[in-house]
């Protein structure tokens, strides 16, 4: 599994959903899976532009065990890259090349930073 750092500059207009990670177990390094989750997926109509952290695997994510297990180790990872994430993630299904794939969106918590003028 590879992890990437992306920018995303134009939104994704597909079914989404969205999950939302327990506040608690957002920022630790070695989440509990049965305290993950705060509720069930919601479905979206996009992915917003923004940085994101992203994975993707070249299969279908049949059980939620292994959603789950997958969304810990982005989170973890990123985590290890100092990363700050926000404490939701999305899961974006697709065909690529006949084949499906699954993706995870995790978004970043990025400063803004402003000029100021005296």
């Amino acid at each position: 599994m590879e992890f990437f750092r992306i920018f995303l500059k134009a939104p994704i207009y597909e079914n989404l959903s969205c999950y939302i990670v327990n506040t608690h177990e957002a920022a630790k390094i070695d989440p509990q899976p049965d305290r993950y989750l705060d509720s069930r997926p919601k479905t979206t109509a996009e992915l917003y532009p923004g940085e994101y952290f992203f994975t993707q695997i070249r299969r279908e994510l049949k059980e939620d065990s292994e959603l789950l297990e997958i969304a810990m180790e982005l989170q973890k990872e990123g985590l290890w890259r100092r990363f700050k994430l926000e404490n939701k993630f999305y899961v974006r299904s697709l065909f690529e090349d006949g084949s499906p794939v699954s993706q995870l969106w995790r978004p970043l918590i990025v400063p803004h930073y402003s000029i100021g003028f005296p």
